[in-house]
């Protein structure tokens, strides 16, 4: 198994306390069994944001506001060092705006929620900071509910962002509560007809839009999908027609565009995207994608570059490596689209080894036989999670995981086999086949069988890679098929089995069969003799696929 480097975050002294001190609680007494040790590390380290978020979520439980808008102020004085929250305090911003207007302080608190819906545009409607599925009357020190929004439109009725807020506080539930996309909508549209020079109340509804249907949309029809994206677009316009320069409205309308299958549109709004933030790696990933559709794929290939060396590099986070080897596949580089595969494959195996077990790692990589399970659990503790201690990772390695059940981990076997097989490498594809079949046995029946080596327009050459076999150089067996017809349109074909012995460079058929468009056989035989291998013909592929390796 051959695995590149994954950066490994190096634990703080204060996490590590945390880690210790999570350990020795378990799963008993919930946030609150955590509040002695975490005042011991704040004490101890008091720029350690994280701890104060950690803490919040024992203090919210409670009443002590003072306690509460402490341990805020001093999490966002501290935000920098977060390890998680950096990027978005808005959460935070939040949890202190409700203690302001439950102490009375509506101004504060309507200056902090403009504050936090701010810090993270893109998700705004999270600052709701709850848990439920549907509007609440009650909740947590921390948590607004549907009556304290009513109190802020109540007091400030002539300021649009009351109506804001409570529109996207509705959006927040739209997902799972269908009641509440009418008055979400409803809302921000107030606040659009209040303040006609912002751009957000249009942003903010198309995104509750694709919000309450990021789900129900896979059950649409096409004419659906597309009327919803035309109104998302309508919204998404009129907001950039007021603030050209609105990143989340810029990157929705891409992906509004992007679905409705209108690349050559979509590809100005990544380039404004990058313009204004020449380090996003989604915009370049995704600019490239509709390159790839308009056929431009190596531009495409040097925005997937971009992406990548944009990006640091994660577990199961494998997304611009696996297009890239897409569109070197393409273009016919088949050991670069090999290498991106492989990087693929140790990011989204690593990513998963942890819930997996050891007999599925051997089925995976049965070259690794003669390794104890010892050495292969340490092995993998130590490449993928160095900071785990051996024996929790091979609690459930070695003893109680199950195997771990996977469609995309298989997939991509089954393209490093297909690279394979183009590149001439029949050996190496046969094996990354078996390690998609054997490895994740749930998906074997999923899996087709018939592999393509060749294609021209009405003609198609594929390889049986469940039945192949090149154990003997001198009598290496496999099963080819060849149709004669366009993509997805049934066809008459053939099947024929064929033995070759490779030192002797000599081929027969072993077994012949005809079939009609339906199916039906119309004609075969069996048995063939033995002859030399004639160049430039099918024998030759054959032969140079088959004895490889041999």
């Amino acid at each position: 198994m051959r695995v590149e480097p994954i950066p490994v975050a190096v634990l703080t002294p204060p996490e590590q306390m945390l880690g210790e001190a999570m350990q020795q609680v378990g799963n008993k007494g919930g946030p609150a069994a955590l509040l002695p040790a975490l005042d011991r590390i704040l004490a101890k380290y008091p720029d350690y944001s994280d701890g104060y978020v950690m803490r919040l979520g024992s203090l919210c439980d409670g009443s002590d506001r003072t306690a509460i808008l402490s341990n805020v102020n001093m999490a966002l004085k501290y935000v920098s060092n977060s390890r998680t929250g950096k990027d978005s305090p808005g959460s935070l911003l939040s949890m202190r705006a409700k203690v302001e207007h439950t102490n009375g302080d509506d101004s504060a608190a309507m200056e902090d929620l403009d504050k936090a819906i701010h810090a993270n545009l893109a998700d705004a409607a999270t600052f709701v900071n709850s848990g439920a599925v549907a509007p609440e009357k009650n909740a947590s020190a921390c948590t607004w509910t549907l009556p304290e929004m009513d109190a802020l439109v109540q007091r400030f009725p002539n300021d649009y962002r009351a109506y804001l807020f409570r529109g996207l506080y509705y959006g927040f539930f739209v997902q799972w509560n269908e009641d509440s996309l009418k008055p979400a909508i409803d809302n921000l549209r107030k606040a659009g007809e209040m303040n006609t020079s912002s751009a957000l109340p249009h942003f903010f509804s198309a995104h509750i839009l694709n919000r309450a249907f990021s789900i129900k949309r896979l059950g649409m029809s096409d004419a659906q999908r597309q009327d919803l994206n035309r109104m998302m677009l309508n919204e998404l316009t009129t907001a950039l027609t007021l603030d050209p320069s609105l990143l989340p409205a810029l990157s929705d309308r891409a992906e509004a565009y992007f679905e409705l299958k209108r690349f050559q549109q979509a590809i100005p709004d990544y380039d404004k995207i990058l313009t204004l933030n020449p380090t996003d790696a989604g915009a370049y990933n995704d600019r490239a994608l509709a390159k790839m559709q308009l056929g431009s794929t190596y531009d495409a290939i040097s925005d997937f570059d971009k992406a990548i060396e944009n990006k640091k590099r994660e577990l199961q986070q494998s997304s611009s490596y696996e297009n890239r080897a897409d569109a070197y596949m393409k273009t016919q580089q088949w050991d670069l689209a090999i290498r991106d595969l492989t990087t693929a494959i140790s990011l989204q195996t690593g990513g998963v080894v942890l819930l997996s077990n050891i007999k599925q790692f051997r089925a995976l990589y049965p070259e690794y036989k003669t390794a104890s399970d010892e050495s292969v659990a340490r092995k993998l503790n130590q490449t993928f999670y160095p900071n785990m201690k051996y024996e929790d990772f091979s609690k459930g390695f070695l003893h109680n995981n199950e195997p771990w059940a996977s469609t995309v981990i298989p997939d991509l076997y089954l393209k490093r086999s297909d690279a394979y097989l183009k590149a001439g490498n029949w050996h190496s594809a046969g094996l990354e086949f078996r390690r998609a079949v054997d490895g994740f046995p749930s998906y074997a029946d999923a899996i087709d069988r018939w592999r393509e080596i060749s294609s021209q327009r009405d003609s198609h050459l594929s390889i049986d890679m469940k039945t192949f076999d090149d154990g003997r150089s001198d009598s290496a067996k496999l099963w080819i098929k060849q149709s004669h017809s366009s993509n997805d349109i049934a066809s008459p074909y053939s099947v024929e089995q064929y033995e070759l012995n490779c030192g002797a460079r000599q081929i027969r058929t072993v077994s012949f069969a005809n079939y009609d468009a339906s199916g039906n056989v119309i004609g075969s035989r069996e048995g063939g003799k033995w002859g030399s291998v004639v160049p430039d013909t099918l024998g030759e592929t054959l032969l140079n696929g088959m004895c490889r390796s041999n």
